[in-house]
């Protein structure tokens, strides 16, 4: 009897080793940089949870685009938008550089909402962010949409393109339906580079388009638990994120060959050798069949692209490693 209590007792502790382990690998992992590393582990089936500034928010970048996908998917859901409807680019939302629709456009001015969808997610696809986050209702509407799905710690409340122009400095804005890419470029052009790193640290300090890791991998969670979107869109959204192609070197980086993740990467340009943000998000699928949502930010860092992709592979790694079935 004795030894059966001890057999169990020794059970019961295993996983809160494990995670207390993890966690102290987390840590070392986050001395090899600068900066602030934050990053939280949810098994989808345990409910488990393991985090490192879990609570504390971090600029969203391009992840923005994995809420924003929900959103119209959930739109699509209560009958207000179509996946074939053919949505208008306008002017204001092209975004020279990461877009295949601004190498498109103005040959092609209409896209169905599907394929936008898909762009913005698999693609990080700048112009159908514009395009999805107006027609969505901005702001206001990824605000209520958040208390809808009482989801705490992720907020989007500009659109990236301004949240570009706010981390640049540019201060004297043209109202949005005269922003054209080559103009906006040119007033982000005329500001220092001074400016525009003092810029960087107001935007590192602003709580607008952030999140913490622990609500964004409660946001995964309740996407693939499809509590959020009906079946089909829930399928539809796992479909695109298992489609990403931008940074593999980041939560799939150090993962077994063949790995399934489903996720979300986002980044900030670098002033003055400051980078606001270094981001991956997203689910791996494990050997055992269970899923584990894994949220990696890393903000205010001077290391270069190569090691700071490193920090969010490892911190995966480790994930995998301590969580897996």
């Amino acid at each position: 009897m004795i030894r059966r209590r001890f057999l169990l007792a020794l059970g019961s502790c295993v996983p809160a080793l494990a995670e207390r382990t993890l966690g102290a690998r987390w840590r070392e992992i986050a001395r090899t940089t600068d900066g602030t590393v934050g990053a939280a582990a949810l098994h989808l089936g345990s409910g488990k949870l393991v985090s490192m500034n879990g609570d504390q928010p971090f600029p969203l970048a391009s992840v923005c685009k994995l809420p924003i996908a929900m959103h119209l998917l959930a739109l699509g859901d209560e009958g207000k938008l179509a996946l074939d409807r053919e949505i208008e680019v306008l002017p204001r939302d092209v975004w020279a550089g990461v877009s295949d629709i601004e190498k498109r456009w103005p040959a092609q001015r209409r896209f169905p909402l599907s394929e936008l969808v898909e762009l913005m997610v698999a693609r990080s696809d700048n112009t159908a962010e514009e395009t999805l986050f107006r027609i969505g209702g901005e702001g206001s509407a990824m605000a209520a949409r958040f208390r809808q799905w009482k989801i705490d710690g992720v907020h989007v409340d500009r659109s990236e393109r301004q949240c570009d122009l706010d981390r640049n400095g540019v201060v004297q804005q043209p109202p949005p339906d005269q922003w054209t890419d080559a103009s906006l470029r040119a007033l982000i052009d005329k500001i220092s580079p001074e400016a525009r790193h003092a810029a960087m640290l107001r935007y590192l300090s602003d709580p607008r388009d952030t999140g913490t890791p622990n609500g964004t991998v409660q946001l995964l969670a309740r996407a693939f638990h499809g509590e959020v979107l009906s079946p089909a869109s829930t399928a539809r959204l796992i479909a695109v994120l298992k489609a990403t192609t931008t940074f593999p070197g980041r939560l799939k980086g150090l993962l077994p060959p063949g790995t399934v993740v489903a996720h979300k990467t986002g980044s900030t340009g670098t002033v003055k050798g400051l980078t606001a943000a270094t981001n991956d998000s997203g689910v791996i699928f494990l050997p055992g069949g269970g899923q584990l949502a894994v949220s990696v930010y890393v903000k205010a860092s001077t290391r270069n692209d190569a090691a700071r992709d490193r920090v969010i592979a490892q911190i995966a790694k480790a994930a995998f490693d301590s969580l897996a079935d």
